[in-house]
C-alpha cells in the first residue's frame, strides 16, 4: 500500500513537471512569431528568413527534450544560444550578450528551458523601453558547494532606470511564476528565485 502511495505521488509530481514544462512553448511561439511578424510587416523578408531558419533549428532542438528529464548547465546554455540567435536576427546593433559560466560547473543538472522565460522577459523588457543597445548577461557559479546560482541581467539605456521599472515589469510575473513552481517541483525549499532593479539600472532575475 505504501508503494502504491508513492507511486502515486511520484505520477503526480512527474505530471505536474510536464504541464509546467509545456506552459514554456506556446509563450515562446508566440513571442518569437509576434518578432516575425514585425519582420514582415517592416519588408525585412531576409531576416524574416533567416529568423524561419533558426526558429526551426530551435524547436527541432527543444521538443525532442523529455519533458520531466534534466540537462546539463552546457545544454541549457546553448538552448538559449540558439533562442538568442533568433532575437540577434529582430536586433542586430542593439543586443549584445554575455554568458560567463564557468566550466567546472556545466554538468550541473536543471530542468530543461528553466531559463527561457526570464531570457524573454529580459528581451522584451529591456530592449523595449529604450532604443540604446542592451546587454544580456548570463552567469553561474557556486557560491557554496553543491550549490548553484544562475543570474540573468538586462542593462544599458537609459530608459531602463525609468522609475515604471523600480518594481519590475508586470509581465514578468507570468514567466516568473512558471519557473519558481517548477523549481519548486523539482528541487523542493532547496531551491529560490530573487529579482528586482539593479542600482546603476536594468533588472536582475537569480536562480539557486
Amino acid at each position: 500500500l505504501q508503494r502504491r502511495a508513492a507511486n502515486a505521488e511520484s505520477a503526480a509530481q512527474l505530471a505536474q513537471v510536464r504541464a509546467l514544462r509545456y506552459q514554456v512553448n506556446p509563450h515562446f511561439l508566440f513571442n518569437t512569431l509576434n518578432s516575425l511578424s514585425s519582420l514582415v510587416i517592416s519588408n525585412r523578408p531576409e531576416e524574416a528568413e533567416a529568423m524561419i531558419l533558426k526558429l526551426s533549428n530551435f524547436f527541432r532542438t527543444s521538443l525532442s527534450l523529455d519533458p520531466t528529464a534534466d540537462v546539463s548547465l552546457a545544454e541549457e546554455i546553448e538552448l538559449q544560444r540558439l533562442y538568442l540567435e533568433i532575437e540577434k536576427v529582430r536586433f542586430p546593433r542593439r543586443l549584445k550578450v554575455e554568458i560567463d559560466v564557468p566550466d567546472g560547473l556545466s554538468g550541473a543538472r536543471l530542468p530543461a528551458l528553466i531559463l527561457q522565460p526570464i531570457v524573454e522577459n529580459a528581451i522584451k523588457y529591456g530592449l523595449g523601453n529604450t532604443r540604446d543597445k542592451v546587454t544580456l548577461r548570463i552567469m553561474a557559479e557556486e557560491p557554496l558547494p553543491g550549490r548553484l546560482r544562475i543570474e540573468i541581467s538586462n542593462f544599458g539605456g537609459t530608459a531602463l532606470k525609468a522609475p515604471r521599472q523600480a518594481g519590475g515589469p508586470t509581465g514578468t510575473k507570468v514567466g516568473l511564476a512558471n519557473v519558481a513552481q517548477r523549481l519548486g517541483a523539482r528541487f523542493g525549499r532547496a531551491a529560490g528565485i530573487e529579482h528586482g532593479p539593479m542600482a546603476e539600472g536594468g533588472y536582475k532575475v537569480a536562480l539557486t
